[in-house]
């Protein structure tokens, strides 16, 4: 037979499993985010993802010129701790170039 105590322990160590496992889901969710996007990423080559803008031809979309489409300036970008990169809605939050451009480029409102 299984004490009071010993059973009030045994259910504050099984209620806490579930919140270490969290914490692990979203470490391993935020060290996804913080990997770049290789250009020979299979949704990279589908989007024509390239890491200078300035290699892809871009046609004027959406009222704006394709000189000006970046990804710095695109709805699905996201500033990260690099200046350089940033986390992008369209590959998972993975990082891509702040001067790179796809097509799936869509300006900020």
């Amino acid at each position: 037979m299984v004490s009071r105590r010993r059973f009030v322990k045994l259910s504050a160590v099984a209620a806490a499993i579930p919140l270490f496992s969290q914490v692990n889901l979203v470490s391993s969710a935020s060290a996804a985010a913080m990997a770049k996007v290789p250009t020979d990423d299979p949704a990279a080559v589908a989007l024509k993802y390239v890491e200078v803008a300035t290699t892809a031809t871009r046609t004027d979309k959406m009222g704006v010129a394709g000189s000006e489409q970046i990804c710095g300036n695109c709805r699905f970008y996201k500033d990260s701790e690099t200046p350089e990169w940033g986390g992008c809605t369209l590959f998972q939050n993975r990082l891509v170039a702040k001067e790179g451009w796809c097509v799936g480029w869509v300006p900020t409102a």
